[in-house]
């Protein structure tokens, strides 16, 4: 065998291997809609007023006094978790609703996790409707998407060793 030909046979092994290697990943899905609350003043009403929101930690390992962020909770649709957002927000008063009112960043961050490839993901729908109240909220819209995850070994033998 000349080299030219074992050069041949080599590139399509290699080619054989790459294809079996290939990767399966997840399809593509909504996550939810966290709202993303930053400001330069305490936020410390709004998180009385929402005690179930988180507060990433500063460089002391404690609770970020002026970021917050609300999650939307178990939700199916990026309209759900939304209206439910925005229903949260609509109950603020006083103290509250002014904290709301001064902060600097009020986004609804909707989370999206990337699929593989060779599937459109179309599911992330809001009504005119909802945008509105979230503009009139003072809020605006985010979208973040998370890097495709591989399929896992469960979902694999559920679908047949897809």
């Amino acid at each position: 065998m000349s080299k030219r030909q074992r050069t041949r046979t080599a590139n399509r092994i290699n080619q054989r291997r790459g294809r079996s290697k290939q990767q399966s990943f997840e399809d593509a899905q909504f996550l939810n809609i966290d709202l993303d609350v930053r400001s330069r003043r305490s936020l410390a009403a709004l998180v009385a007023a929402w005690p179930w929101c988180y507060q990433p930690l500063n460089e002391r390992n404690r609770p970020h006094p002026s970021w917050l962020i609300l999650n939307a909770g178990v939700v199916r649709t990026a309209e759900t978790a939304a209206k439910k957002l925005l229903r949260h927000i609509r109950a603020l008063r006083g103290g509250a609703l002014r904290s709301w009112r001064q902060a600097h960043t009020r986004a609804f961050d909707i989370g999206v996790q990337a699929g593989g490839p060779g599937k459109v993901f179309e599911e992330v729908q809001l009504t005119p409707e909802t945008l509105r109240q979230i503009a009139a909220s003072g809020a605006t819209v985010q979208v973040t998407v998370y890097p495709a995850e591989p399929l896992s070994r469960r979902r694999v033998s559920r679908l047949g060793g897809r």
